[in-house]
């Protein structure tokens, strides 16, 4: 296992993977056997993920059927990838949480029966003696077909169903433990058919599966709530941003309670989260201009931040509990 000090990123320090596309197709044949007929890369903030098309033939024992909607190949960033025992404990609440209902993707066994590998890769297509490489942890997940959240025009129905399925989630822990990074980019939706609304109006959005376990950590359950609520802020155009607080809390607790002290803590937890995505997506972008990705959140996160703290408590809480009222009288 890694010691602390090769866990904490130095000041400067760009962890994000290397790898040129040209690799990919040749990673997935070797390791899980499969043949790729198409590839493209999908956001994401440290890794490196591929949503992978292959053919229908599989020379890998453990696939016998490859799935029509492809896989995505992750390419962990070089920090967590010198700590195999993480990922481990991340497959293993992948698969506890599957158990209980809730949709995420599925891990896929590489030619070896291994969840995952260690792998050599060359930052650039033409490998000569000199070509620089790093290691880096390579595993195959299920590709779950859909949208991410991601700019979809927000209903306050979409984030009650988010909040549902984020309590749902805790619910399945025995253990208190967060996925840590509960924003739009790792919900993925589905629109819920037979709606008849005017073009361009938000439709409703039930969640079809949450992805991306890769902050998961022993922490309080109010931590995810807020996190929830600040990506949800961010995104939303349609209604008052303070008020989405409401609706993913009238989801959430729908199926899990929240005691006082939890409740009196959500606006300055959802507040620090703001602040500390908006400082980090600056930090990276910084680093690494081409990873506007993490832009994300700055456009209407800084208004966001100053409106949401400027706003008294009491005013923020008589908003929120007006809202979960009008469902539950519902």
């Amino acid at each position: 296992m890694a010691d602390q000090g090769d866990m904490m990123q130095a000041v400067g320090e760009t962890i994000k993977p290397f790898v040129p596309m040209k690799h990919i197709p040749h990673l997935v044949k070797s390791l899980y056997g499969l043949n790729v007929e198409s590839c493209k890369e999908l956001d994401s903030y440290d890794d490196k993920n591929y949503h992978v098309i292959v053919t229908g033939q599989s020379k890998n024992p453990y696939i016998k059927h490859p799935e029509e909607d492809g896989y995505v190949l992750k390419i962990l960033n070089k920090m967590q990838s010198k700590n195999p025992l993480f990922v481990e404990a991340q497959h293993a609440l992948i698969n506890h949480v599957a158990k209980n209902g809730i949709s995420v993707p599925h891990i896929v066994k590489n030619l070896k029966g291994e969840n995952m590998s260690l792998e050599k890769i060359y930052h650039s297509e033409n490998i000569t003696d000199s070509t620089p490489f790093d290691f880096y942890i390579v595993r195959l997940l299920t590709y779950i077909p859909g949208e991410t959240f991601f700019n979809k025009p927000v209903h306050p129905k979409s984030l009650y169903n988010i909040g549902k399925v984020l309590g749902k989630f805790h619910n399945a822990m025995e253990v208190s433990i967060i996925h840590g990074d509960v924003n739009e980019s790792n919900i993925i939706v589905q629109e819920i058919p037979g709606q008849k609304v005017a073009s361009g109006e938000p439709r409703v959005c039930d969640v079809s599966a949450l992805i991306d376990f890769n902050d998961a950590v022993s922490s309080y359950t109010v931590f995810d709530v807020a996190i929830c609520i600040a990506y949800m802020s961010i995104q939303c155009k349609e209604f008052d941003q303070r008020d989405v607080g409401g609706h993913v809390l009238a989801g959430y607790l729908s199926v899990r309670s929240m005691n006082d002290t939890e409740r009196e803590v959500l606006k300055v937890c959802v507040c620090a989260r703001i602040a500390q995505s908006l400082v980090m997506g600056a930090y990276t972008y910084y680093m690494d201009p081409s990873n506007v990705y993490v832009l994300n959140t700055a456009a209407r996160g800084w208004p966001l931040a100053s409106l949401m703290w400027k706003t008294p408590q009491h005013e923020i809480e008589s908003r929120w509990n007006k809202i979960i009222e009008e469902y539950e009288n519902l």
